[in-house]
């Protein structure tokens, strides 16, 4: 039977063992203070989403002609205040080629599906909505 050398058999050890070494207290409390402020972020950033006045969801579109195109999309209103959407038609290359705007009431229900129809300057490939935003 051969033995080892210490040295030799604590150079083996480190080498072969593949375990990672233990945090220390001030990694520990590294990594909790950015785990505090992570959810901090993603509770703020909810919270300026969950604020918004108005949301929409585009649905659909038609492109009618070469001079015409219309989108539809669903408003839903967190607010009592009337809606202005901002709607455009863009060509292959996404430029802008036909926008209009639509004022939708909210009396007409919390959650409404609008169809709005727009002149273009040539022929779209699809139109959607830019944004929605209350009337002041």
């Amino acid at each position: 039977m051969t033995e080892m050398s210490f040295s030799q058999q604590e150079a083996d050890d480190e080498a072969g063992s593949g375990a990672r070494p233990r945090l220390s207290r001030r990694a520990w409390w590294a990594v909790g203070v950015g785990l505090a402020v992570l959810i901090g972020l993603a509770a703020l950033w909810a919270y300026w989403i969950a604020d918004q006045p108005v949301r929409w969801r585009d649905v659909g579109f038609a492109i009618d002609s070469a001079t015409q195109a219309s989108a539809t999309y669903d408003v839903f209103f967190y607010t009592d205040d009337a809606v202005v959407c901002h709607v455009q038609a863009l060509n292959e290359h996404f430029a802008e080629v036909g926008a209009t705007t639509a004022t939708i009431d909210p009396a007409d229900g919390a959650s409404q599906r609008i169809t709005t129809s727009m002149v273009t300057t040539e022929l779209a490939t699809t139109a959607v909505v830019n944004y929605c935003e209350p009337t002041q």
